[in-house]
């Protein structure tokens, strides 16, 4: 699904006057500071030497991109900080419909985006005309080689609501990406918001639902627990929708969850993608070491996550017909385990409802293991309704599920009691 794109040297980045704020939204000031347009192309995603100062969430940079009518989008460049408190440049969108904001702010819709890949060319914003509604990858008119955009991008808009769509850190901007850290996805995802206040005409409110698919389902729920800790104020998670989420890292790993759906590609969707959680989990702890998880066979394919994406990678290991059961080392050590342990969602509550969807033909995120996160997280008082989709596969999840998301997130926002199915279970 990635394509190969090298990442372009820095630019100089001029400032771009985008006039006086009139919004009287809850988070707007009378008066905003003039956007610095960051440089076109690849070079958006380099951040200069020395960032603004100001705290995460600060805008470095945007360039307007296109938008579905009736909206206006942008890229951006914003500061946010890793798992061990360090700031660092992350990348995304913002987008936003046009015209006169209600007095307390838009309603945020916080996308968190699947399993992409580890290498900066991977992040959704990159490709042309980004800021669209998300189309089935494994269709004949799908136009990228990664899923680039939002489900049900213009339906939110329509409704009035903004949305951020981050790329998560060391994808677009510069890093190693911390895939499945879950302090780090959420600040990236916070983030995205905060610095949407400081763009002309979004005008986002205090009030946000995340949602999330596969890698950002479980983005989205670190969100929500997260959120109580201070770092998303002055903005509320009001609602977490998750489709087919990274919910169950600890457990999936350590080989305590039975086995799910699988068909002819699984043993390379899994290889890969347990490359990519160690890679991810080395990058946030540096006291652990891949070797001690990765065989001599499996460091070529580790190391390929620096410049290939994930379904290249796939493609690669089955074009090769290597066996991605002789990558990894086992028994798991101790501290490894420890830190997927700390990265599992479900361990604490929410601060808010949750939606969470799940099909029965995933063969990428083990239902089963779906199904382990639910019955932690319903020990705790939020409503959590959980919704099953029979024959539905993970890259179906988003699409056949969007009659039960998009009014489930227009009652968070109408302030309606959510319902629960916990008790059931």
């Amino acid at each position: 699904r990635v394509r190969r794109l090298a990442v372009a040297g820095a630019a100089v980045a001029t400032i771009m006057s985008v006039g006086v704020a009139t919004s009287g939204s809850a988070v707007a000031a009378t008066t905003r500071p003039a956007v610095r347009q960051g440089p076109a192309g690849r070079a958006f995603y380099n951040p200069p030497k020395t960032l603004p100062k100001g705290a995460h969430g600060k805008l470095i940079w945007a360039r307007r991109t296109p938008a579905p009518k009736g909206a206006v989008a942008w890229k951006l460049l914003y500061k946010s900080k890793v798992v061990s408190g360090k700031t660092v440049a992350v990348s995304g969108l913002v987008i936003a419909p046009k015209g006169k904001a209600p007095k307390r702010g838009r309603p945020v819709v916080a996308w968190a985006h699947g399993t992409l890949g580890g290498a900066r060319s991977c992040a959704p914003s990159i490709p042309n005309n980004p800021a669209r509604n998300l189309r089935d990858y494994y269709t004949y008119n799908a136009p990228d080689f990664i899923d680039v955009g939002v489900p049900a991008l213009t339906t939110f808009l329509k409704a009035g609501y903004v949305v951020t769509a981050t790329d998560y850190e060391g994808l677009g901007g510069p890093g190693v990406h911390q895939y499945t850290i879950g302090r780090t996805e959420a600040n990236n995802v916070v983030d995205s918001v905060k610095a949407a206040t400081q763009l002309p005409g979004v005008d986002p409110g205090k009030r946000v639902v995340t949602l999330g698919w596969s890698q950002g389902g479980g983005a989205a729920i670190f969100t929500g627990q997260q959120a109580e800790d201070g770092y998303a104020k002055p903005f509320r998670v009001i609602g977490i929708a998750a489709l087919a989420p990274a919910a169950n890292n600890g457990p999936d790993i350590e080989g305590k969850v039975p086995l799910g759906p699988i068909d002819s590609t699984s043993p390379y969707v899994l290889g890969v993608q347990e490359l990519n959680v160690i890679r991810g989990t080395a990058a946030a702890y540096p006291g652990l070491n891949p070797s001690d998880l990765i065989t001599p066979a499996g460091m070529p394919a580790f190391k390929a996550l620096n410049v290939e994406c994930t379904v290249h990678l796939q493609d690669v290991l089955q074009e090769l017909g290597v066996v991605p059961g002789t990558f990894f080392k086992r028994p798991l050590p101790v501290a490894w385990q420890q830190r997927f342990n700390q990265n599992t969602v479900g361990l604490q509550t929410t601060v808010a409802p949750e939606l969470t969807m799940q099909g029965t033909a995933d063969t990428v995120v083990n239902p089963n293991g779906t199904n382990q996160y639910i019955q932690r997280a319903c020990q705790f008082k939020q409503p959590i309704e959980y919704t099953i989709y029979p024959g539905v596969n993970h890259q179906v999840i988003p699409f056949a599920a969007m009659n039960e998301y998009v009014p489930w997130i227009k009652a968070r926002f109408a302030g309606k009691p959510a319902p629960s199915n916990c008790s059931s279970r």
